[in-house]
């Protein structure tokens, strides 16, 4: 690892140790459970949450590093991308984009993108997620229908052996990303869409759409809205919209 990526990583991959659970028993005084334990980010001495005990951690070093690993044995180009990537003491998310694996969709080059998540607290196991981002602007993109995904809880492990496998299988299916974007550029958009945006993304989500130019077909509302994740939403909360919008227009 060089000197610059093991600073951009450094923040991820702090230590994370299990502890004990204890309680005020009012019976015996301070007692301790087996039902449960405490997830401690060691070098803050910090608690970050309470699990049961069939909870099973994962660092995320037992992550990224496979990950990075896997990596340099690929014949393309990638880099971490900061656009969407994000960590705290209970959650991370790392963007990776192959810059030289791309889509046009007329406007401009859309580039393969994988978000790699994990997290302390129980709020989502190990995932890993195919998308796109696009150059000129920074619009994240997640292609949760189109494109495979990878999903492991956390009482099940993770296996990331195969990425080159899973890069190739996913660019092999551009084609059919490209097939579904023109599909998009034929659609008008009619007032049932609208409305589902806004029962599914929020009425702040809705307005913001409002104000913009009237889309022409869904493809641009699409964008519009991918932008204002992108710029707008916080960044530990994007994935979930990004998802949101992948199941609304199927992509």
């Amino acid at each position: 690892m060089t000197e610059q990526l093991e600073r951009k990583l450094s923040k991820y991959l702090f230590p994370v140790t299990e502890r004990r659970v204890f309680f005020d028993n009012p019976l015996v005084g301070l007692d301790s459970t087996k039902e449960y334990k405490a997830v401690v980010r060691t070098d803050k001495n910090k608690l970050i949450s309470v699990m049961q005990d069939s909870y099973k951690l994962i660092p995320n070093s037992e992550v990224i590093m496979p990950l990075l690993e896997q990596l340099h044995e690929l014949d393309t180009r990638w880099n971490f991308d900061n656009s969407h990537s994000f960590v705290d003491s209970k959650r991370m998310r790392l963007q990776v984009t192959f810059p030289d694996l791309t889509l046009n969709d007329g406007r401009s080059d859309i580039a393969l993108s994988l978000y790699l998540h994990n997290s302390y607290d129980g709020s989502e196991g190990v995932r890993m997620f195919w998308g796109a981002i696009r150059g000129i602007c920074s619009n994240g993109m997640v292609f949760g229908k189109v494109l495979s995904k990878f999903y492991s809880k956390h009482t099940k492990g993770i296996n990331l052996s195969n990425l080159k496998q899973q890069l190739e299988l996913t660019y092999d299916q551009i084609p059919m990303i490209k097939d579904r974007i023109v599909i998009l550029q034929n659609l008008k958009v009619p007032k049932e869409l609208t409305d589902e945006v806004e029962q599914k993304l929020g009425k702040t989500a809705a307005a913001y759409v409002e104000e913009q130019v009237t889309p022409e077909n869904q493809w641009m509302l699409y964008n519009t809205l991918t932008y204002y994740i992108s710029h707008v939403i916080e960044k530990r909360m994007r994935a979930a919209y990004q998802m949101k919008v992948s199941s609304i227009f199927n992509l």
